[in-house]
């Protein structure tokens, strides 16, 4: 078996990481249902069914993932942006929270909301509504079936100096860097929906400090991993916009 590939779940991460502590917790959160800052019982009601959704597509990406079905992983990001900018506009504002759940608050409004209402700049000087605009344009073409998507399931195997050929992956198993991406990014996301929650819920926090102070903890840790990662791949961000596997096809001269 080629050594860009492994056995399924081979390299599942144990219940103690920062990750899977920071899931735990959040799954707390959306059972207790606490009161977003918004201050509405709509407001609460609605904030948890969506946390509540967009845990279930962490835990379903990750799943997939470990499976080797990497197109279909990297499908379900758009669907946890937009729940995550959905999660935040209801939290923070009563309009929108009443708006969603008539079904009429479409992802991009939310995003709209929720940004001008925190209206953070970030440290690269950027504004904060700009940064989700350039992650959702980002995911478009993992909205509907395109070449970016499917090629998630390509994998180089090399046959000589400067000469690969490309195999699909059908087994499936795993293919290392385009796993590696995936749960990266699932933790660079996760990350910022703590940075959310201790925005949109500060009043809970307020009264839950030692809580807060374990998210706090936990982001921290969160971000040591996504940093090593990034020094490993020598980039400053997480960029699936291509699947990694099939930009190695750079480093060969020739590919049957």
């Amino acid at each position: 078996m080629s050594n860009n590939l492994q056995m399924p779940f081979q390299d599942i991460v144990g219940e103690n990481s920062p990750v899977q502590q920071a899931l735990k917790h959040l799954r707390i959160l959306a059972d207790e249902k606490p009161m977003p800052n918004a201050n509405t019982d709509q407001s609460r009601s609605v904030s948890a069914l969506i946390l509540t959704h967009i845990l279930g597509l962490f835990d379903s990406t990750g799943l997939i993932n470990c499976r080797g079905y990497h197109s279909a992983a990297i499908t379900m990001f758009r669907p946890i942006e937009d729940a995550t900018d959905c999660f935040a506009a209801v939290s923070l504002d009563i309009n929108a929270a009443r708006n969603w759940a008539e079904g009429n608050l479409k992802s991009s409004d939310a995003a709209k909301i929720w940004t001008d209402a925190v209206n953070l700049v970030l440290s690269d000087g950027s504004y904060l509504s700009e940064y989700r605009k350039i992650i959702r344009h980002a995911l478009n073409n993992y909205s509907h079936c395109t070449p970016d998507q499917t090629n998630w399931n390509v994998y180089l195997e090399s046959i000589g100096e400067k000469k690969c050929i490309m195999e699909l992956n059908t087994k499936p198993l795993i293919i290392n860097l385009n796993a590696y991406y995936i749960d990266r990014y699932l933790c660079t996301h996760l990350y910022e929906l703590i940075e959310i929650m201790l925005i949109a819920f500060s009043e809970y926090f307020e009264a839950h400090f030692s809580l807060k102070e374990r998210f706090e903890g936990l982001r921290v840790e969160i971000e040591e991993i996504v940093v090593d990662f990034l020094r490993f791949i020598k980039s400053e961000k997480i960029d699936v916009s291509i699947a990694p596997e099939i930009g190695r096809l750079n480093n060969c001269e020739e590919t049957l």
